[in-house]
């Protein structure tokens, strides 16, 4: 899980990106696969040319290395397209759904999706006016853990290492601080 924090508040991400089956096989390391797979069927069609092996082995090293090629070449053209077409396509659908942007999440999703939004409109985002309390508590065995209060009633808590759990506990303060500190003044032009 990741935490961003903000003036006015938090981003929560957790890290489910990389089990995605996009990014396994279309992701950063599929290009170094392929190339691996590219030098390698080389090397081995080098080999059973001058080994004498039987046609259908260096046949099939052939064709391992054009589908490599094609893969490469479809990967370069997936990264090289991947935002122009998006964006494109993404211009198209919000002009023929105009209406929906009345639709307070769809609006966030396109603002979020051209940079406009803000830390507000991103998935995952608390405000920190919801802070009630913030503590950690650390033992050297089982590591540190940053328990977090919302007005609510809620908790959550955050497990990191013993050397991280000054500063996280820090940033939850100061949000928290800033938070009561932006509701005071509000509280007290509301008194009679």
């Amino acid at each position: 899980m990741t935490l961003r924090f903000h003036d006015h508040g938090f981003v929560v991400r957790p890290d489910g990106r990389s089990g995605r089956t996009a990014d396994t096989f279309f992701g950063e390391e599929a290009g170094c696969v392929t190339a691996l797979v590219l030098l390698a069927s080389i090397g081995v069609f080098t080999f059973l040319r001058r080994t004498g092996a039987p046609e259908a082995a260096v046949t099939a090293c052939m064709w391992v290395f054009i589908a490599a090629v094609c893969y490469g070449t479809l990967l370069v053209l997936l990264h090289w397209t991947a935002g122009v077409v998006a964006n494109a396509l993404l211009f198209l659908f919000v002009v023929a759904t105009l209406p929906a942007l009345l639709i307070p999440g769809y609006r966030r999703a396109v603002k979020r999706r051209w940079g406009g939004g803000g830390p507000e409109s991103e998935p995952g985002w608390v405000p920190g006016a919801v802070l009630a309390g913030v503590w950690h508590h650390t033992d050297p065995r089982a590591g540190a853990v940053v328990t977090v209060q919302r007005t609510d009633g809620s908790v959550t808590a955050y497990a990191v290492p013993p050397d991280k759990a000054g500063d996280l506990h820090h940033c939850f303060d100061v949000l928290l601080r800033r938070s009561r500190a932006g509701a005071a003044p509000a509280a007290q032009g509301r008194r009679p």
